[in-house]
């Protein structure tokens, strides 16, 4: 174990949740459900050269991006300069077929991250005969968010421009903002907004002293095994029309709405009307935070407390108001969660959150972000690009529901550990959550939620 980095150590500190990343890492080397991806197709012609100097010095000059992490004399995890010479981009020139050429891609976004001695950042081009280019971005969740994923493409594709016209490129974060956002985060912890924050999670989780114990399809191995795969659904228009409707009439947020349906999945399948969701939340505020590269994410528990008696629509009311009370306190640090819950500690399991929803709600003004819509070319610093969708992240958690919003589509993802669960019963799950989605919208729901589930289903499965 490593101790938590209390003592200052000027640009070597880290928050509490990458210190926990970093266990997770090294207590299973192996692991890659913490790798993030950005892949894009390039519409242009590459000079490979050019593109590795842009890859460089996008990762190398930040401060965050162009480090190493380990332990110190003391034991506690601390980051330092990875050297200048570190390897960060590769280029490959596959003559493969499509499925054999994504089977590729995808195996060299699936390597570990030796964390302790490599930049936690890796690039790759690969030059495919009669195709367009693909670069791959992996990064380690310690340094990247979902948002990060995309400013580092926007830096590269901004750099490399400025290479290619020799023009001087000032790039718009060199990791300073994330410095103080660690500064900010320690110094919070021995404040009283903290202790105040203990307090709520404390009374909020207390008394749920049991997982959420989802019907799995294979044994329970011993030791959690963070590996996955998902299901990918796309919402008919009319169903999104509906909730946009349903959200409206009910002045309530459009996450609040698609949580409480994933609430309902959650009861319908086990039967338990007390349990614990895990949602993320974004920790960028302050000046610059916009577009800063690093770990800017948090995970919140959310208390689902479904009364059998009463209808849907209580059931978003109740959620609701337990989302605004819970955000109050999102600078909390999940990593420190587990101390204040009743739940036993399971090394079969994931932690104390084991299943997990999302609502991303993309900027169709930011043009990479606009580059992960499926099929859509963009543009950017004067060159086109497309996404390359590669599946990532999976594992993390038993079962997790990402939602994608776009200005006019919705995509349903549902990732699933493969440990646990076979793709059948993952492809069922995932068109029971657009079954209750559609019936909650269509207001034809039970007006008693127990009737959504027999008695004896309730009594095989909590056994």
């Amino acid at each position: 174990m490593t101790k938590r980095n209390s003592a200052p150590a000027v640009g070597g500190e880290l928050t509490p949740g990458q210190e926990a990343l970093w266990l997770i890492q090294n207590l299973d080397p192996d692991c890659v459900a913490y790798n993030v991806t950005a892949a894009l197709s390039l519409h242009f012609p590459v000079d490979a050269a050019v593109l590795e100097s842009a890859v460089r010095a996008t990762i190398l000059d930040h401060t965050l991006l162009g480090s190493v992490f380990a332990c110190d004399d003391t034991g506690r995890v601390r980051r330092r300069p990875a050297p200048a010479t570190a390897p960060v981009f590769e280029r490959h020139e596959p003559d493969l077929g499509a499925d054999e050429f994504r089977a590729f891609a995808l195996g060299l976004t699936r390597r570990p991250f030796g964390l302790d001695r490599e930049p936690p950042v890796r690039a790759a081009l690969l030059r495919p005969r009669g195709r367009p280019d693909v670069l791959l971005i992996t990064a380690h969740h310690i340094v990247a968010d979902n948002i990060s994923q995309l400013l580092i493409c926007r830096e590269i594709l901004s750099r490399y421009a400025a290479l290619r016209a020799g023009r001087r490129h000032e790039p718009r974060d060199a990791g300073a903002v994330f410095d103080r956002f660690v500064a900010r985060q320690r110094a919070y912890l021995d404040s009283p907004r903290a202790d105040r924050a203990r307090q709520h999670w404390k009374r909020e989780l207390q008394g749920v002293s049991e997982h959420v114990t989802l019907p799995v399809d294979l044994p329970r191995p011993p030791f959690y095994r963070p590996e996955g795969a998902e299901i990918d659904l796309e919402l008919p228009a009319d169903l999104v029309a509906g909730v946009d409707g349903a959200v409206a009439a009910r002045n309530v947020t459009l996450f609040a709405y698609l949580l409480s349906v994933f609430e309902l999945l959650v009861y319908r399948s086990t039967g338990r009307t007390t349990f614990v969701v895990g949602y993320p939340v974004t920790q960028r505020q302050g000046p610059g935070a916009r577009d800063a590269i690093g770990y800017f994410v948090n995970t919140l528990a959310l208390r689902a407390d479904l009364d059998p008696g009463d209808g849907f629509d209580a059931l978003v009311r109740r959620t609701s108001a337990a989302l605004w009370r819970s955000l109050m306190h999102r600078d909390y640090p999940f990593a420190l969660l587990s101390g204040l819950v009743d739940l036993p500690r399971d090394p079969g399991r994931p932690g104390p959150v084991t299943v997990l929803f999302a609502l991303n709600e993309l900027d169709e003004d930011d043009p990479i972000a606009a580059a992960m819509e499926p099929g859509r070319e963009v543009e950017h610093a004067g060159l086109r690009t497309a996404e390359y969708y590669l599946p990532q992240q999976q594992g993390q958690f038993e079962l997790s529901l990402q939602m994608t919003r776009r200005a006019r589509s919705m995509q349903a993802k549902l990732k699933y550990n493969t440990s646990l669960f076979t793709e059948r019963t993952a492809r069922r799950l995932a068109g029971d959550y657009l079954e209750l989605l559609r019936s909650a919208v269509g207001e034809t729901l039970p007006p008693a939620l127990r009737e959504l589930i027999p008695e004896a289903r309730v009594n095989r499965w909590t056994t």
